[in-house]
């Protein structure tokens, strides 16, 4: 094995481990637009605790820390406003095939 990585092998390894951080979490059946947006909020949230961890952080690394936390916090709103649209939909689907189901049994 060489020193240096491909940019093939460090993009695999960065999948595999972020297969490994959503399976530990219980969500490894994400679509693509949801994982995408997940690990958008893991590096959001990455890089507020790589700040946090800096005892003598100044003002300006304080205010980059806030801005992470709530950019995460946006992504994730945007992330259950898209599930719950999703869920809405599929609700509203059931009821009609409920209802269509109702006349044809009357």
């Amino acid at each position: 094995m060489g020193l240096f990585k491909s940019k093939k092998e460090k993009e695999q390894e960065k999948q595999a481990k972020m297969q490994k951080w959503l399976q530990d979490r219980d969500l490894e059946n994400l679509s693509q637009d949801d994982y995408a947006q997940v690990d958008r909020i893991k590096t959001q949230l990455r890089e507020t605790v790589f700040l946090l961890n800096n005892i003598a952080a100044s003002d300006k690394d304080l205010q980059r820390n806030m801005q992470n936390i709530l950019l995460g916090i946006s992504e994730q709103n945007w992330l259950l406003i898209k599930q719950n649209d999703k869920l809405a939909k599929q609700n509203e689907e059931i009821i009609n095939l409920l209802k269509n189901k109702t006349k044809d049994l009357q």
